[in-house]
């Protein structure tokens, strides 16, 4: 399974990846592809996600399942370059046919999975071996509204997000209370940012300061 990609996007998937994190499923792209030949590139780092569809390269070599790329893979290959052109990244997953255990004909052995990201140099690696949530499920229908808080700096973040998908005029935040908002104006992609669970006093305003007067 073959995906050519601008290596912005790649740039913009890993500012939502987590860097140092416990969940070290989370610490990478996900590369996750369906039967019906959808393939979705995911990171999140629990505070905030972005989904980005692609395409196949070689659809009749669709494998489905999930494929968490290590961050550091991505991070080490830099994009090659014919003048002032950028020229993309390529990411070709393969996985080796099953074999029977050469002494015991009823065992199996499955093929290990590896993966090629190449641009001006190249990085092989296995895919991270681990759950990848459920990024559909938390993903809302609708939003309500309800105004929320966001951690500034998840903000700021998808404003870097949007300029690198090459979008104009920022990030656009459709509140939802204390679901996930969603966040729009990032072109060709799907944002989501968890708001900031406070409660009333911490928001109250108490009235002009008297530095203000």
């Amino acid at each position: 399974m073959k995906i050519t990609i601008d290596h912005s996007i790649i740039k913009a998937l890993l500012i939502c990846a987590a860097k140092q994190d416990i969940r070290y499923y989370l610490k990478g792209v996900c590369v996750d592809a369906r039967a019906n030949g959808d393939v979705v590139l995911v990171a999140t780092d629990g505070h905030r996600l972005l989904a980005y569809p692609v395409a196949v390269d070689n659809i009749e070599a669709l494998a489905p399942g999930e494929y968490i790329i290590p961050r550091e893979a991505l991070e080490a290959v830099k994009p090659a370059k014919a003048g002032r052109v950028t020229l993309p990244i390529h990411i070709d997953i393969t996985t080796a046919p099953d074999t029977r255990h050469p002494e015991d004909a009823e065992v199996i052995i499955k093929g290990k999975t590896s993966i090629t990201v190449t641009g001006a140099t190249s990085a092989v690696t296995a895919p991270i071996d681990g759950q990848y949530p459920n990024w559909r499920r938390i993903v809302p229908a609708s939003t309500s509204g309800e105004i929320a808080q966001f951690n500034a700096d998840y903000v700021a973040g998808f404003g870097d997000v949007c300029k690198l998908l090459g979008g104009k005029y920022g990030p656009y935040i459709n509140h939802n209370g204390t679901a996930p908002s969603v966040v729009t104006n990032l072109p060709g992609a799907l944002g989501l940012v968890m708001p900031l669970r406070l409660d009333g006093d911490e928001l109250k305003y108490t009235g002009k300061p008297a530095f203000a007067a």
